[in-house]
This record gives C-alpha cells, structure tokens and sequence, in this order.
C-alpha cells in the first residue's frame, strides 16, 4: 500500500539577516504514519526544519506543502500539528491537569471528554495520579512528560519534537524511548523527532534524515544509513566507524592498508580514488597468521558487553576493534572480515548519485541472470 506524502519541502533555504545560510536549497518528503528523526550535530539545521513546519519561522526562499497544499504564509495555529518543545513551555500557573487539557479546551471539548483524555494521555507518560500537582513541584524529567502528554492528548497529524528526551536519565530515556515509539505505531500519525543521539535514532526511527551545514547529506533506513554510509560525514557521526584511504582497483576488488580486498561495491572507475569504511564489530580477532590485516594491539578498555581495542597496522592506519575476546597491549593479532564487511564510498557523491549505483547493482544482478 503506498503511502501518502503529508509534508513536502520543495528547494527551501533559510537564512537570517545576512548570516551564513541555516538551510541551503532542502528538498524532502514526509510520508503519513511514519516516524522520522532529524539528526545531526548543532548547528545543522534541524531545529529550523521543525520551525519551519510548525510555522514559528518563515522560509527565506522555496516551498512547504501540507497535504498538497502550500504552507508558507499559514499561521501557526492552523496548522495541524503539535510541538513538543526542548524547554518545555508549560504554564506555569496551571497544574498538570489543565497543562495536558489547555489545547482541549481551546478547542471547546466536552469535559467528560477532557477528563478521558487527559487521563489517557497521563497515564501513558507514567503521571497518572498527578493531575492536580502544581509545574513548580515537578521534576525536570517530569515536565517534559506533561509536555509530550499535552502534545498527544490532541491527536494531530503531525507532531514534532525537539529533543523531548533530553532531561530524563539515561533508564527513563530509554524506557521513553520504546513508549513514544509503540504511542507512534498506536495512533498512526506521523512523528517528526530531532536529536543529536544517533543511537536514540536507529532506535525510534522509520526512517532518518543526517544533516549538516544546512544540508541533508543522506536519507533512509537506520540500516541503511548505518550499513551503507554515502561519505565521511555520515559513516563518522552514525556510530564508531575505521575510514581510510584506498583505491578501487575493479568491481569487486579494493585496495586498501597496503593489500587488496574483495568486496561487493561496483560502479566506480577502475583505479579510482576512494575511501573505505569497516564497523568495528565487524572485525574479528585472530591470529596474525590468519588475519587480513596484520595489527599491534596500541590500547585496550573493558566496556562492559564488550572489549574496545585501538590498533595500527604497519602502514600506521589505526583500526578501533569492539570484541568480547581481550588482547594485551603491545600484543600482534590479525584481523579478519568478510567482503560484505567493505563499503566503499565515492569520494563526493552526492545521494542522487550513490542511489542510482545502487539501483545499477540490481539492474546488472538482473542481466546476469
């Protein structure tokens, strides 16, 4: 069944006063029911994607379409979509209550109503029983809670949260974490959430939108993003990544450390420059006999579920090696990994171009046969 576009950014650029541009030329599409994340270093412009959305700011050139219809000059308030803001923004003379039934009212709901939702939408953020607690007297975990439960309590289309998680501890986060996601897959409607925590983001999300400098550097899946990195940027920022310099010899075939490698990239030009990434969990540790590349173990730490090793091989390339075998420092150990472990990346690609290699990968798999 294919999915309805809801939101749309057609060539959208925002700059302020005569500043270095916040968002350069962004196109994207936000399809219903999903739950996307914003991500990236601050900076990047996420925050000013979700403004622009929900109308607090104006776009400096190009266009934003809601369900088809275009957005840029509607005010806030008519929009069909609910924030959930990084500080909260809570009334602060009304209790948790009528915090959660502020927008209810508004809207001339009939109080049994109120009163079912608002506590429908307490209890699902841990509060029930707090209903009548004054702001002051909450935790700040405890009024980012009421601010996602007066978010929901509307049922929008669209709701949009700016780092909602930030002030809870790491077990509350976490727990939040799969309670926004199940409320998400409940309701159906679309959730647009921003953060900087890229494991937060391959956690929650449909899909991901990495930016940096005002620009969307890659979009898709979390495996997508993590298995198949279109540069430096995003292979770096999503998780712990080994980068380094090589050359790609032929299809299938990489040089990289000093050695080469089979692999499962193609499309690229016989011996072009390029730069290869392998995930630390990917490397095996063995002896330097059977290993692929041949290292001298530089400095070891416990993490808990596994070993976080630091190597250099003797081409001076350091490899960051997460294993839950151990290995002195000083100590040479071989490393292995299978060809499926090997992306290569083209260097400058943009992401029009790295999909179209990819979509030549099937084409080729289809001729073969």
């Amino acid at each position: 069944m294919e999915q309805k576009t809801i939101i749309q950014f057609k060539d959208v650029s925002k700059q302020y006063d005569n500043e270095t541009l916040v968002l350069d030329n962004v196109s994207f599409e936000i399809e219903q029911g999903k739950f996307y994340t914003l991500l990236g270093p601050s900076g990047c412009g996420k925050t000013t994607i979700l403004r622009l959305i929900a109308g607090f700011t104006e776009a400096s050139s190009g266009e934003i379409l809601f369900n088809g219809k275009k957005i840029n000059n509607l005010p806030p308030n008519k929009r069909l979509v609910n924030t959930v803001f990084q500080d909260y923004a809570l009334f602060p003379h009304l209790n948790v209550f009528e915090n959660v039934a502020f927008g209810l009212r508004i809207r001339k709901v009939k109080e049994k109503a109120i009163k079912e939702k608002v506590k429908q939408a307490l209890t699902f953020v841990n509060l029930a029983g707090y209903e009548n607690r004054e702001i002051s007297e909450m935790s700040g975990g405890q009024r980012q809670r009421v601010a996602i439960a007066r978010a929901i309590v509307n049922e929008p289309q669209v709701i949009l949260l700016d780092e909602p998680l930030s002030a809870l501890d790491l077990k509350l986060r976490t727990a939040m974490q799969y309670e926004l996601r199940e409320l998400q897959r409940r309701l159906g409607i679309t959730f647009i959430f921003v953060t900087h925590d890229q494991e937060e983001a391959l956690a929650m999300s449909d899909e991901i939108f990495v930016l940096n400098k005002g620009k969307i550097q890659q979009s898709g899946t979390p495996n997508d993003i993590y298995d198949e990195p279109i540069n430096r940027f995003v292979a770096d920022f999503i998780g712990e990544s080994n980068i380094v310099k090589g050359t790609m010899i032929r299809d299938f075939l990489v040089s990289f450390a000093g050695k080469e490698f089979e692999c499962v990239d193609q499309g690229l030009n016989p011996n072009e420059p390029v730069e290869v990434v392998i995930r630390p969990e990917d490397m095996e540790i063995t002896t330097p006999e059977r290993g692929k590349i041949h290292v001298t173990v530089s400095s070891q730490l416990f993490r808990g579920v596994h070993y976080e090793l630091m190597c250099v091989d003797e081409n001076s390339n350091e490899w960051l090696v997460h294993s839950t075998k151990k290995a002195a420092v000083g100590t040479e150990i071989g490393l292995h990994f299978g060809s499926e472990d090997i992306h290569v990346m083209r260097i400058g690609e943009t992401e029009e171009e790295f999909d179209r290699r990819l979509e030549s990968y099937g084409e080729g798999d289809a001729s073969a046969e």
